[in-house]
């Protein structure tokens, strides 16, 4: 398993998943591979005034967002044997499966028992150099096991899917600037820090 210190101290990958509340020997997962499709959704809200005399109604400008992202990954086991990882499996599983585990795990918070605390599942997800959200998973993560059955007894096909809410706010010229690369700073590349 590699370091956090060589982790933090390089640029990471473009391909990437930062899972903030897990333990840090399972926080930073390189992607198989990019996803077939991504979805960037930002939503606007404006509240609709009807004027005496006035053919159309006024609008006024409410909210907008959260911007979401709605990712799909497909991948076949063998894809994780292949590459390479920072990320050690643990006992009795292989690297597919410490993967999705640690999906499975950003929908929801840690919760410490000393402390009462709970600590909320923030990600970090960037894909190339055309898509950067830090956000929340809203709404679950489905993860779909399909044929063939390798020797282990194990699915070979996998497809999760997840959507992450953006946190942060960003007002209309950061996005004409950054479109969907918004968010990633300096202390994102070279260690994630929420």
């Amino acid at each position: 398993m590699a370091s956090n210190d060589n982790i933090f101290n390089r640029i990471l990958p473009d391909c990437y998943i930062y899972i903030s509340h897990l333990d840090e020997d399972y926080q930073y997962w390189q992607l198989p591979g990019y996803p077939d499709e991504v979805t960037d959704d930002m939503k606007s809200n404006f509240s609709e005034n009807n004027a005496l005399g006035r053919s159309a109604p006024i609008y006024a400008f409410s909210s907008a967002g959260p911007r979401s992202i709605s990712i799909g990954l497909s991948f076949h086991r063998d894809m994780f044997e292949e590459m390479p990882s920072n990320v050690t499996p643990r006992d009795g599983e292989d690297k597919a499966e410490s993967f999705i585990h640690a999906l499975q795990s950003i929908a929801v918070p840690k919760y410490t028992l000393s402390s009462k605390a709970i600590e909320p599942p923030l990600v970090a997800i960037r894909l190339g150099k055309e898509v950067f959200i830090k956000g929340i998973v809203n709404g679950g993560v489905r993860v779909t096991y399909g044929k063939p059955i390798l020797v282990n007894e194990k699915y070979a096909a996998i497809k999760i899917d997840f959507t992450v809410s953006e946190v942060d706010p960003y007002d209309a010229t950061t996005v004409f600037q950054n479109g969907s690369f918004r968010g990633l700073t300096e202390t994102l590349r070279h260690g994630m820090n929420f």
